[in-house]
C-alpha cells in the first residue's frame, strides 16, 4: 500500500473519531436541555399549584358536567373535592359496572358532605344558644320549629332533630332507590330517594306506576343537593322514623340504625336487608370517616 494511500486512511480515522466525539457532546447537551426543561416545567407545576386556594368550610364550586371524566377523582379518605355536580347532560345508564359506581359515588360523597357540613354547622349554632353563648332569634327559631316539626316549641328537641344520617346509610339508599344514578327520576327530577309528592303545586313529575289505582308523583328537585337535603329533613321530621332518630342519638352503627328504616318502604324487613348489604358489599361503611381536602 503507497504512502499516500496510508496517509489517506488515517485522516480518515481521525475525522471519524472526532465527528464521534462532537455527536456525543450534542447528544449530552440536548438530553441535560430536556432533563433542564422538566425540571423548569415541574417547578413551575408545583409552583401554580401552590397559588390555588382550598375552598374555605361551608363554600363549594358547581360544576356543570359535560363529560363523565370531568368528575374529579376521590383519591383517599382525606381528599373529597369541595364541589356539587349537574348531570343534565350527561348519564350513568349503559355504562360499564364498576365505572358506573365509582362515578356515581364520586358525584354523591362531596354533595352529601357539603349537606351534612351545613346541618352540622346549623347546630352548632343551636348549641351556642343553648349554652347561651349566643343571643337567640326567635323569628328564625319559630321557623325552624315549624320546618321540624318541633310542636314543643323546645330548641334541645330541635337540635337533636337536627343530627346528620351518616353518609354510609345515605348512600346505601341513594344506590338503591335511584339504581346507581339510572333511575328515570333521577335523571329527569334530581330525586336520589325516590321521594313522593303529595302537593299539586310543587315541582314534580308522575311515577311510572299507579299505585292502588291513583297516579302518584314524585318531587323533583333543581340540583342534588336539594334532594339530599330534602332526605335529610324527611328523616328528621317525619313520625314514621322517629325510632331511627332515637338510635341515632347514641349510635352511628348502620346494623343498629338500618332496621328503624323498616316504613321507608313497603318492603319492610327486605328492604333494610338489602341497605345493610349494600352497605357491606360496596363498604360504605368507610366514606363515614371521609374528610374534604
Amino acid at each position: 500500500m503507497s504512502m499516500s494511500i496510508k496517509l489517506f486512511f488515517l485522516y480518515l480515522i481521525v475525522v471519524i473519531i472526532n465527528f464521534s466525539h462532537i455527536e456525543d457532546s450534542q447528544t449530552k447537551k440536548q438530553l441535560n436541555n430536556i432533563e433542564s426543561n422538566k425540571e423548569t416545567s415541574t417547578k413551575k407545576n408545583i409552583k401554580v399549584q401552590s397559588k390555588i386556594k382550598k375552598l374555605k368550610k361551608g363554600s363549594y364550586k358547581e360544576i356543570d358536567l359535560i363529560l363523565l371524566s370531568d368528575v374529579q377523582p376521590i383519591l383517599d379518605e382525606k381528599s373529597v373535592p369541595r364541589v356539587i355536580y349537574s348531570m343534565d347532560k350527561v348519564s350513568l345508564k349503559n355504562l360499564d359496572t364498576s365505572y358506573k359506581k365509582q362515578k356515581f359515588l364520586e358525584i354523591m360523597v362531596p354533595t352529601a358532605m357539603i349537606v351534612i357540613e351545613e346541618i352540622e354547622e346549623i347546630r352548632n349554632n343551636l348549641k351556642l344558644i343553648i349554652e347561651g353563648k349566643k343571643d337567640r332569634d326567635e323569628d328564625y327559631l319559630s321557623e325552624m320549629y315549624t320546618k321540624y316539626r318541633v310542636k314543643e316549641k323546645d330548641i334541645e328537641v330541635l337540635y337533636l332533630k337536627l343530627k346528620p344520617v351518616p353518609i354510609s346509610i345515605l348512600l346505601s339508599q341513594a344506590i338503591i332507590e335511584s339504581g346507581w344514578g339510572t333511575s328515570r327520576f333521577f335523571q329527569k327530577a334530581n330525586n336520589i330517594f325516590g321521594v313522593w309528592s303529595v302537593d299539586p303545586t310543587e315541582p314534580r313529575i308522575k311515577a311510572g306506576k299507579a299505585r292502588t289505582n291513583k297516579q302518584v308523583y314524585l318531587r323533583k328537585y333543581p340540583t342534588l343537593k336539594g334532594s339530599i337535603t330534602d332526605y335529610m329533613k324527611l328523616l328528621a321530621r317525619h313520625k314514621a322514623y322517629s325510632e331511627f332518630r332515637k338510635k341515632l342519638q347514641t349510635t352511628d352503627d348502620y346494623k343498629i340504625l338500618v332496621p328503624k328504616l323498616n316504613k321507608y318502604s313497603e318492603l319492610g324487613k327486605v328492604y333494610t336487608n338489602r341497605l345493610k348489604s349494600t352497605i357491606e358489599h360496596n363498604e360504605l361503611y368507610k366514606y363515614n370517616r371521609y374528610e374534604f381536602e
